[in-house]
C-alpha cells in the first residue's frame, strides 16, 4: 500500500512539473530572413487579409509596429473568441456584413506590447530588425494557421520587396 501511495505521489509531482501554461502559445517557427520588418509585415498582412478561404474568414489581423525596438508584430485574432464581438458582424454568421479591418500598421511602444497578448489569438508573428538587411522572425501559435502565415512570409521574402 505504501508503495502505491509513493508511486502515486511521484506520478502527480512529475505531472505537475510538466504542466504548460495554458495561456502561452508554443513557438512554431524561428529564423533569420532577408528584408525590412515593416515592409515584410505589410506584405504578410495584405496577403492574409485578402485570403478568401473559409477557415480564414473568422480571423482579423493586426499589424503593429514598435519603433523603439525596431520591430513589427502581426496578430491574427479569432473573432469567435473575442469579447464584445457582435453576432451581427461575426464571420460565423452567414448573413453577416463583413467589416474588414484596415491593414495600416498600428504604431505602439514596446511597453504596450505586453497588453496585446491578452486576447485570444491564432498566431503572433514577430519580425525584429537585426541589421539593415536582416530580420529575426519568430512565430508562435496555432500550427495550421501559423504554418500558412510562415509560408506567406517566405513568399514575401522571395519576392524581394523594397521599402
Amino acid at each position: 500500500m505504501k508503495k502505491a501511495i509513493v508511486g502515486l505521489g511521484i506520478f502527480f509531482i512529475s505531472a505537475c512539473a510538466h504542466l504548460v501554461d495554458s495561456n502561452a502559445k508554443p513557438e512554431q517557427f524561428e529564423g533569420q530572413l532577408t528584408g525590412e520588418h515593416a515592409v515584410l509585415a505589410n506584405c504578410v498582412t495584405n496577403k492574409l487579409q485578402s485570403d478568401g478561404r473559409s477557415f480564414m474568414r473568422p480571423l482579423q489581423f493586426r499589424n503593429r509596429q514598435y519603433p523603439d525596438i525596431e520591430a513589427s508584430e502581426i496578430h491574427a485574432y479569432d473573432t469567435r473568441y473575442l469579447q464584445n464581438a457582435i453576432a451581427t458582424y461575426a464571420p460565423s454568421n452567414p448573413d453577416a456584413i463583413f467589416i474588414y479591418a484596415h491593414t495600416n500598421p498600428e504604431i505602439q511602444s514596446s511597453a504596450q506590447r505586453k497588453d496585446n497578448d491578452k486576447a485570444v489569438y491564432a498566431f503572433a508573428l514577430l519580425l525584429q530588425k537585426i541589421d539593415s538587411h536582416t530580420v529575426q522572425a519568430s512565430l508562435r501559435g496555432d500550427c495550421f494557421i501559423g504554418n500558412m502565415a510562415w509560408k506567406i512570409l517566405q513568399s514575401c521574402v522571395a519576392a524581394g520587396l523594397e521599402p
